[in-house]
């Protein structure tokens, strides 16, 4: 429920129409499931599924990296999840470790469609919408986004999981969103004990331009299964050498 300061505010009620426009167009196990709301009572409110467990933010405290499994549940649940939005026009725009839930079932839920733009649906078009440290180039130069951006995000999530820090970091915004936009992160093997096919995976996962990444949440998700095994295919290990033919890692 909105608080009365923040029910007369125009932006906040339509973001949570957003969100409740988002909830109930999809049905995905693998996004959280909107009960009942209104964004046009006096009083605001969304209703959803209760969960237990703990957000991704909050494993992070007790485990830096997840393990190979549990990044593969989660790249498949939550590919599953977009692939899902992308079917029903939405693009969540937000993706980071606070939106992601790990209940305590095993199923990742994906949360918060507030600044997702859906199909018909007026959304927030000025400035640069997301969090930074997770969002696609495009998306930092405030322009139009799809899929691919949200599937640029799961890719970064998966580089902080895999590795233990975020492709990018840096502690003054503009700085940060200079090197989203023009800079590659450090190679992920460098970090962390991690297959050469790993590094693959990521050079597509976060390439700069959206037609070079995987096309689907299903395919960034059988991607990362195989570069874990030393798997992957030759097609994909050759667009991975390509792309970082032309742009190679950062140093250390």
């Amino acid at each position: 429920m909105l608080r009365p300061g923040l029910a007369a505010d125009p932006a906040q009620r339509a973001r949570l129409a957003r969100e409740l426009t988002a909830g109930r167009a999809l049905a995905s196990p693998h996004v959280v499931r909107i009960l009942d709301g209104d964004a046009g009572a006096a009083l605001p409110f969304l209703a959803m599924e209760r969960l237990h467990g703990a957000t991704l933010a909050q494993r992070f405290r007790r485990e830096p990296r997840l393990t190979g499994d549990a990044l593969r549940a989660l790249c498949r649940q939550i590919g599953a999840a977009l692939d899902a939005a992308a079917a029903a026009g939405i693009v969540h725009r937000d993706l980071k470790p606070q939106n992601l839930f790990s209940c305590d079932d095993g199923t990742w839920k994906l949360l918060d469609f507030g600044v997702a733009r859906v199909a018909d649906v007026a959304a927030p078009d000025d400035g640069v919408i997301g969090t930074p440290h997770y969002m696609a180039p495009e998306q930092a130069l405030g322009q139009p986004v799809d899929t691919r951006a949200d599937l640029h995000a799961l890719g970064a999530i998966a580089y902080r999981c895999a590795t233990g820090r975020p492709p990018f970091d840096a502690a003054d915004p503009a700085a940060l969103l200079y090197a989203v936009v023009h800079r590659m992160p450090v190679r992920p093997s460098a970090l962390a004990e991690l297959p050469a096919d790993f590094d693959r995976f990521c050079a597509i996962a976060l390439a700069r331009s959206p037609a070079d990444r995987f096309a689907s949440g299903a395919a960034l998700s059988r991607a990362l299964d195989a570069a874990l095994r030393s798997a992957l295919d030759a097609g994909a290990r050759d667009r991975g050498d390509a792309l970082l033919r032309a742009q190679p890692w950062e140093a250390r």
